[in-house]
């Protein structure tokens, strides 16, 4: 897949790093390529090197040439193509598919999935809904740093035993994201489409869900959020005593797919919390991951997954590290696309994700 570059974002990218090394008196972009004439300015020793890392960290190649006394200087943007997906990418999501499939399979069959595997047919609503919901996540990430110029891999699944037969899904970013604008836009894409996947599963699998008498304990019991409660009680209104809910597999994917948003989305390090956090307050994202890990020792007492999360936090550590290019400010569409990632944190938070 290519990706089409923004050739006036490049511009003027390139333009801004050129500019801090030379006095610029011609300017002429071109479909694939940007030309400068420009005459040398005094600078430290390294300097030539230090403009060659920033442009390369917009995936951009540079030829300097001698001109009496000026310089031409030729920027041209690298291959934004990275390929078909990789056989690892295509073996974790076959076997991430298959693993989901057999833990859904389990929960609604039970031991008699040993006696009978004809009855892993009972698992795919369920791994089916999950799959999609993660993959259309890793996929906005995937549009995002497309429409930005970011290099970004495949998704790599990551499979894993019950419950849920996934630990999620993980996108690596191949190029530097060089500015707080593209940091915010790349870290609320897949939230966002992944959360509008997890609404329409919850909307059709609360649909077919039912209210009954309590016969057995579930094996696990998804905890609430806002969204869940509201929704819950638009559909089921209150719950008479010693009845419960019946959710439907697809209604427990959608459940589970707000979780994987709200984890997603905790202010800490590389998670996408951390880019949208540290986009739209800079540096102050360091003071709220220290505040919210505080909180994460509190709320370990409710749930004791929380003080995993704050061990795998200070393991990835938890601050977010700066940016390439420092002086360009989140605007005002990008600040309300990080705010609306805030709120989607809020309505999906859950104090006790899984009892």
């Amino acid at each position: 897949m290519k990706n089409e570059l923004d050739i006036d974002l490049f511009a003027t990218s390139a333009f801004k790093i050129i500019k801090d090394y030379f006095e610029i008196t011609l300017y002429r972009p071109t479909e694939n390529r940007i030309v400068f004439m420009a005459n040398p300015i005094l600078h430290k020793w390294g300097w030539k090197r230090e403009m060659v890392r920033r442009l390369q960290a917009i995936r951009a190649r540079v030829r300097i040439e001698r001109e009496k006394e000026s310089y031409r200087i030729t920027v041209i943007p690298l291959s934004r193509s990275i390929g078909p997906p990789s056989l690892i990418n295509i073996l974790l999501f076959s076997l991430t598919c298959l693993t989901v499939l057999i833990a859904a399979a389990y929960q609604e069959a039970g031991n008699a999935l040993l006696s009978n595997p004809s009855l892993i047919a009972s698992g795919i609503p369920f791994a089916a809904t999950l799959i999609i919901i993660l993959l259309v996540h890793e996929m906005g990430h995937f549009w995002a740093g497309h429409k930005r110029g970011v290099i970004m891999s495949y998704p790599f699944f990551i499979p894993a035993p019950p419950i849920f037969g996934t630990f999620g899904a993980v996108i690596r970013t191949r190029s530097p994201i060089s500015n707080r604008n593209d940091l915010i836009l790349v870290g609320a894409s897949g939230p966002l489409a992944g959360a509008v996947l997890a609404l329409i599963a919850l909307i059709i699998g609360y649909a077919a869900s039912d209210v009954i008498y309590q016969v057995r304990p579930p094996l696990f019991t998804m905890g609430n959020s806002l969204i869940t409660l509201l929704a819950q009680k638009l559909f089921f209104g209150n719950i008479p005593p010693g009845m419960v809910i019946d959710f439907s597999p697809i209604a427990v994917a959608g459940q589970v797919g707000f979780l994987v948003t709200m984890l997603n989305l905790l202010p800490l390090g590389q998670l996408d919390g951390g880019h949208i956090m540290y986009g739209l307050f800079g540096k102050g994202q360091h003071r709220l991951a220290i505040l919210f890990m505080v909180c994460l020792v509190g709320l370990g007492f409710l749930w004791p997954g929380w003080w995993v999360w704050l061990v795998l936090a200070v393991i990835m550590r938890p601050f977010h590290p700066p940016i390439i290019d420092k002086t360009i400010l989140p605007d005002t569409g990008h600040k309300k696309t990080g705010w609306i990632a805030v709120f989607l944190f809020i309505v999906t938070f859950a104090p006790i994700p899984i009892y």
